[in-house]
């Protein structure tokens, strides 16, 4: 809530080509498709999204209701288009096969595998068949993930283990990948990156629900 007001100043413009990664996995459509956004913040991904699909439907879900308060002031005449959602992913009910894409940009990194593994089977569930999942968000090599620090302070704090407090438990693509595939979704692919030479950085991962198995 303490920071809303400067949010697109930090994070804005120096993440345009992220957020058109991560719009770019959504086909361009004039239909009004059903799109869920976790953590939606000020809307930061929502310019390149409406780019691509001007009719979509929006159910942004975020904590900080300050955020959600800029968002809609940099988007009064999409109203009619959007239902925002003051509250915890985790805790808020997503639905079953509602959605045609669900989108998270710099926000399940708060989470320890354990709780995005959580938010992996909802959005699973959400979807639609043949529905995709994109996510935008920090990425590491696999020999650099530790959660030393997370499991011996953070998570003791009150709401510390559902992501209430700003602590980056960071992943790598290749854990990423293996907890989505255990959520159930059919098929990982990273379509977009952005490291440094310690291997930190970015990464954009397109999650496909399939469809259901036929039962003979």
């Amino acid at each position: 809530n303490g920071t809303a007001e400067v949010w697109d100043q930090k994070f804005g413009p120096a993440n345009e080509p992220f957020y058109r990664a991560v719009a770019a996995e959504i086909p361009p459509t004039p239909d009004p498709v059903r799109i869920l956004v976790l953590g939606c913040g000020t809307g930061l991904e929502l310019d390149e999204i409406f780019a691509r699909t001007p009719n979509a439907r929006i159910t942004g879900i975020d904590l900080a209701p300050n955020m959600l308060e800029q968002l809609r002031a940099k988007f009064p005449a999409r109203m009619d288009q959007m239902t925002l959602v003051v509250g915890n992913y985790l805790d808020v009910p997503l639905g079953e096969r509602e959605y045609d894409y669900a989108v998270s940009c710099l926000t399940v990194h708060h989470l320890p595998w354990e709780q995005k593994a959580i938010v992996y089977r909802k959005t699973f569930a959400a979807l639609k068949d043949r529905g995709l999942y994109v996510e935008g968000d920090q990425s590491c090599l696999p020999e650099q993930e530790g959660h030393y620090w997370y499991h011996e302070f953070v998570s003791k704090l009150p709401g510390g283990d559902r992501g209430a407090w700003n602590y980056d438990v960071t992943l790598s693509v290749e854990t990423n990948t293996r907890l989505l595939l255990e959520a159930g979704f059919s098929g990982v692919r990273q379509t977009w990156e952005s490291r440094d030479d310690a291997g930190n950085g970015h990464a954009v991962l397109v999650a496909d629900r399939g469809r259901p198995a036929i039962e003979s």
